[in-house]
C-alpha cells in the first residue's frame, strides 16, 4: 500500500497516527480470522478449484489476453487479470489451502480501511473522523461477503486501486505533483483489471472538481485536461471487451433494458436498507423484478434520489469534501443499472458504497457531537457492527451453512434449493437433492438463468443416477443438453448410459428382433411386423421400434409407423442417433417435427 500512496510526500501522512491503524486492524483481524478456515464456496469451484490455469506463474501474461482463463467452465469467462494473478500467487504459496486464500482476502479489506481513514483525514482534516471512518468501514457487515467470499476479491481489489488512484489524485491537483497524476492514472488502469466497474473512475474526478468552492464551469472545464488520460484509457477498455458487452446489452441480455433500469431503481431502496439497517443479509435476497413505473418500490426509489439529490446540494453548500466523499463511491453503482446481471441485488455491490456512509458517519461523530458522545456512539456502533459482522461469518463456515441461512430467508428464490441441492448431492442424499431441484425448477421460474438450468437437470441427472433410476438420468440430461448441446458432463454420462442401455439386450427380444429384419429383408412384411410385436413384449427397445416403423412404413401404414417412431422420441434411453432418424422419418411422413421432453 505505501507503494502507491508514497508518491510525492504521502509518506508522512502515513506515518502519523499509528494509534488509529492499530485500531483498525485489531478490529479486523478480532472479526474475520475465526473465519480463516471456512470452506470454498460456489463460484469459488469453477474460477479457483477446478481452474487448472492458476497452477501455474508461466500463465500469468496469458491472463491479460485470454478472458477465458477466469474459470473452468467457458460460459462464466471474465475479464478480470489481476483477480487471476492473485488467486495464481496464491495456489504458487499453498496450493488449494483456504487459508492462503482467506489470508489476502483479510489483509485487503484492511489495506482499503487504512486507505479509507487516510483519505477522510486529508480531505476533512480531522484525525477523528479518519479513525471513526476507517472503523466503521471495516467492521460494517456488508464487508462481509467480499472478505469472506474468495470470488467476490474482485470487489475488494478494485476498491484496493481506487482508492489508489482517488489519492494520488487529490495529491497531484493538490501540489501539481506529475508522479503522484501517473501513478492515478496507474492505480486506475489497475482498478479496470480488476474489475469493470472500476469505470467510473473518471466521473469520480469530475465529482471532485465540482466539489470545489465556488463552482465554476470555467474552471470545471479548465480542469478537464486532467481527466483526458483517464477518459481515454476508460475507453480503451470499453472497446477491448465490447464483445463481452455486446452479449450482456444486445445480443444475449439477460432481461429487458426497462425492467434492468426499474428493478435497479427499485434496488436502491434495498441498498439504503442494507447500509442503514445491516441485518437479514443473505448469499441470495428476496426481491422481485420492477415492471415500471407503477411499482411502489420504483416510486419510492425515485423519492429517495430526489431526496438524496437535495441531501446532496445540502452537502455541497456545507462542506465540499464532504459532499465528494459521500457522492463519489455511490457512482460505483452505475454500472449495473446498464449492465443486466443475473443476481438482481448483492451485497458485495454495496462495498465501495459503504465508503460513503462510513465517512459521513466518522464526519459526524467527530464534528457535530461533542467528544465524549461521538467516542461513546463509535464505541456502540463498532461494537453491533463487530457483532453482525462475526456472526455473518460463522454463516459462510461452508455451503451447508450458507444455503441453508439463505434458503431461511429467501424462500421463494431457486438458487438457494438448486445449491441445496448440490449439498445433498454431495451427502449421498440423493432423493432430498432431486426433490431441492425439483423446487428449484417451480418456485420462481422466471428468475433461472440459463446456467442455472443447465446446473439443475445435469446435477438432477448425476443424482438420478446415483439411485440407479438410468430413464430418469438420461431424461435430465437431455434437457441439459437442450439447454447447452456442447456441455462435455451432460453428453459424455448420456452417450454411456445410452450405450449400455443398447447392449442389455433380452436374448429372447434379440432373438425375435433379427427375425423380424430378416423377414423384412425378405419381403415378408406381415411376418415381420408380428415378430417385431413379440419382440416388443419381452424388451421395450428403441432399436426393436425403428425396425417396427420401417416395416410398418413399407406395408403402406402409415399411422402405425408414425406412433412407432414417436415411441423413440418418448424413450430416455434411446440414442441420440435414433432419436434424430426417428424425427427425420416423421418430418418425411408429413408428422414431423415433434419434440418431448
Amino acid at each position: 500500500m505505501s507503494a502507491i500512496i508514497n508518491i510525492g510526500g504521502w509518506q508522512a501522512a502515513l506515518q502519523k497516527n499509528w494509534g488509529g491503524r492499530i485500531a483498525i486492524a485489531v478490529a479486523v483481524l478480532a472479526v474475520y480470522l475465526p473465519s480463516l478456515h471456512h470452506a470454498f464456496q460456489y463460484d469459488d469451484l469453477h474460477s479457483i478449484v477446478e481452474n487448472p490455469h492458476l497452477r501455474s506463474l508461466a500463465n500469468l501474461d496469458d491472463f491479460f489476453v485470454r478472458p477465458d482463463m477466469f474459470t473452468a467452465d467457458p460460459k462464466s469467462a471474465m475479464y478480470r487479470p489481476l483477480v487471476l494473478v492473485s488467486y495464481a500467487f496464491n495456489y504458487a504459496w499453498a496450493e488449494y489451502r483456504v487459508e492462503g486464500y482467506r489470508c489476502f482476502n483479510i489483509l485487503l479489506h484492511l489495506a482499503n480501511c487504512l486507505l479509507v481513514q487516510t483519505l477522510v483525514q486529508r480531505l476533512l482534516g480531522l484525525r477523528l473522523a479518519g479513525l471513526a471512518s476507517g472503523l466503521l468501514f471495516a467492521l460494517h457487515p456488508i464487508a462481509g461477503e467480499p472478505v469472506n467470499y474468495i470470488s467476490s476479491r474482485s470487489e475488494s481489489l478494485c476498491a484496493f486501486f481506487s482508492l489508489a488512484s482517488v489519492l494520488l489524485y487529490v495529491r497531484a491537483r493538490e501540489r501539481a505533483a506529475l508522479s503522484s497524476y501517473w501513478g492515478s492514472v496507474s492505480a486506475f488502469a489497475c482498478a479496470l483489471l480488476a474489475k469493470s466497474v472500476g469505470i467510473v473512475l473518471p466521473a469520480v474526478f469530475v465529482v471532485r472538481e465540482a466539489s470545489a468552492a465556488p463552482l465554476s464551469i470555467k474552471r470545471l472545464l479548465a480542469s478537464s485536461k486532467y481527466h483526458l488520460a483517464f477518459w481515454l484509457l476508460g475507453i480503451a477498455y470499453v472497446v477491448s471487451v465490447r464483445e463481452a458487452l455486446g452479449t450482456a446489452l444486445i445480443d444475449r441480455p439477460v432481461r429487458d433494458f426497462s425492467v434492468q433500469v426499474f428493478t435497479q431503481a427499485k434496488a436502491l431502496v434495498y441498498y439504503m436498507k442494507l447500509l442503514l439497517m445491516p441485518w437479514g443479509q443473505s448469499v441470495e435476497h428476496q426481491f422481485a423484478m420492477a415492471r415500471g413505473v407503477g411499482d411502489a418500490a420504483v416510486l419510492a426509489a425515485l423519492g429517495l434520489l430526489a431526496s438524496c439529490v437535495i441531501f446532496s446540494f445540502f452537502l455541497w453548500r456545507r462542506s465540499g469534501p464532504l459532499f465528494f466523499f459521500c457522492a463519489w463511491p455511490s457512482l460505483f453503482l452505475l454500472p449495473t443499472f446498464i449492465v443486466p446481471l443475473n443476481v438482481l441485488v448483492n451485497e458485495h455491490r454495496l462495498y465501495i458504497p459503504t465508503i460513503g456512509l462510513a465517512s459521513l458517519l466518522g464526519w459526524v461523530l467527530a464534528s457535530r457531537l461533542e467528544r465524549r458522545m461521538g467516542v461513546m456512539l463509535l464505541g456502540l456502533l463498532v461494537a453491533a457492527y463487530g457483532g453482525l459482522s462475526l456472526q455473518r461469518s460463522q454463516v459462510w463456515q461452508d455451503s451447508a451453512t450458507l444455503w441453508a441461512d439463505a434458503l431461511e430467508k429467501a424462500p421463494l428464490m431457486p438458487r438457494p434449493h438448486l445449491f441445496l441441492g448440490d449439498v445433498y448431492k454431495r451427502q449421498g442424499r440423493n432423493q432430498d437433492a432431486v426433490d431441492s431441484y425439483q423446487r428449484a425448477l417451480t418456485v420462481n421460474p422466471a428468475y433461472l438463468s440459463g446456467g442455472d438450468l443447465l446446473a439443475i437437470h445435469n446435477n438432477m441427472g448425476a443424482a438420478y443416477l446415483a439411485m440407479q433410476r438410468n430413464d430418469e438420468a438420461m431424461a435430465s440430461y437431455r434437457r441439459a443438453l437442450a439447454i447447452d448441446p456442447e456441455y462435455a458432463e451432460s453428453r459424455d454420462t448420456l452417450e454411456g448410459l445410452q450405450a449400455l442401455a443398447e447392449v442389455a439386450w433380452q436374448p429372447e427380444a434379440e432373438k425375435r428382433y433379427k427375425t423380424g429384419l430378416k423377414l423384412m429383408v425378405a419381403g415378408q412384411l406381415a411376418r415381420a411386423v408380428s415378430q417385431l410385436q413379440a419382440a416388443l413384449l419381452v424388451q421395450s427397445h428403441a432399436k426393436i421400434y425403428q425396425a417396427l416403423g420401417l416395416a410398418y412404413e413399407r406395408s403402406g401404414q402409415t399411422a402405425s409407423a408414425v406412433e412407432a417412431y414417436r415411441v423413440i422420441l418418448r424413450m430416455p434411453a434411446a440414442h441420440d442417433n435414433l432419436v434424430q432418424g426417428a424425427r427425420q422419418r416423421l418430418q418425411e411422413l408429413g408428422a414431423g417435427p415433434v419434440d418431448f421432453d
